[in-house]
Order: structure tokens, then sequence, then C-alpha cells
């Protein structure tokens, strides 16, 4: 009997030590993802959308990706049933999940107010899906700007070890309208922005 408790103790310690390993190491995770953000924050040049990340001269989307890409005033758009559509009807080469918010405003500074949603895959795929509402057309452009600059730096990672996966990011499509900011990192890109300019007609 006394074996047999001590074996199962044995065992649950075990269990718990595992736990603890993988709870370090998720945190150490997040902890360089938010100091490589914002070590790179510093370099905020104020920039147009149509900076480097998109601006290659080849991507389709340079006219979506203007300032004044949407100079109407749009109606609501529902980006939760935005969100599904495009997970369910692009192509994108592993599957997205919705991080958690906390962790979504560690990678990408937002306005006060605004609301994030970030989808992302696998981590050897560049494949993303960005959605923020903000409060006001000043907030959206500032978080436009953000979402920009975190582009910048995960393209800058990608290049080093994947540099496939950092040509979807290169050709990403990066929309504001009104209070509304949408990126889509995809390689079947012209699907993403059919259906996110029709939500936005």
């Amino acid at each position: 009997m006394d074996k047999t408790s001590k074996a199962s103790n044995k065992t649950n310690g075990r269990f718990i030590i595992l736990i603890i390993m993988l709870l370090i190491i998720t945190a150490i995770t997040a902890w360089a993802a938010i100091k490589s953000v914002s070590g790179i924050n510093n370099n905020t040049t104020g920039m147009p959308v149509t900076d480097n990340i998109n601006n290659t001269g080849t991507a389709p989307v340079s006219t979506p990706l203007s300032t004044d890409a949407a100079t109407k005033t749009p109606g609501q758009v529902d980006m939760d049933k935005l969100g599904k559509e495009i997970l369910s009807k692009v192509q994108f080469e592993t599957e997205l999940k919705e991080l958690d918010k906390t962790v979504a405003e560690g990678l990408i500074e937002i306005s006060g107010g605004s609301k994030l949603q970030l989808y992302m895959g696998n981590g050897n795929y560049s494949d993303e899906l960005i959605l923020i509402t903000a409060s006001n057309k000043e907030n959206a452009e500032a978080d436009q700007e953000a979402v920009t600059q975190y582009l910048k730096d995960i393209r800058k990672s990608f290049s080093a070890y994947i540099p496939e996966q950092a040509k979807k990011i290169s050709d990403a499509f990066n929309m504001r309208s009104g209070c509304y900011v949408v990126v889509c990192v995809t390689s079947d890109i012209d699907t993403a922005k059919e259906i996110i300019l029709a939500a936005f007609e």
C-alpha cells in the first residue's frame, strides 16, 4: 500500500513540475514577444499607411492602403461577423485562433477604448488576421500605425529564417475605414481583399 502511495505521489509531483515548466516557457515566450515589439516602437516615423510593408510596387492592394482609403463614412460593420467570414472563406496555411485580449494587446499597442481581435496560427506561418474597432477616426489612424509597425517587426523576424513567409507580410492587406482597421496576412490575398472591401461598401 505504501509503495503504491509513493508511486502515485511521485507521478503527481512530476505532473505538477511539468505544468510549472510549461507555464514558465509560455511566460518567457510572451515576455520576449512584448520586448521585441516594444523595442521597435521608438522607430515609428509617422509614415503614411502605404509604407514599406506594402509599398513593394507589386502588391495589388496599394489603393486601399492609402490613408484616404475610405473617404466616405462607413456604416457600422459587425467585426465579429466579418472575422468569421474571413476565417471561413479565405485560405490560410495554418488554422488561425483568436489570442487572449491581454496577449494581443501586449503584441500590438492600441489606443485606449479600441477593441483588438488578433488571430494567429502556428508560429512557422505568418498568416494573421487583425481586426480593430477604435472609438474614433483619430485613434483608428494611430492604431493602424501601430499595426504597420508590428508588421514590420514580424516581417524582419520571418526574413531571417522563413523568407517565403516574410513575403506574405509584405503583401498584407492593411485597410482603415473610419473607426475600423482590418489587416489580413495570407497568400489568398485576393479573396481576403474582396470580402473585406465588400463589408465596407
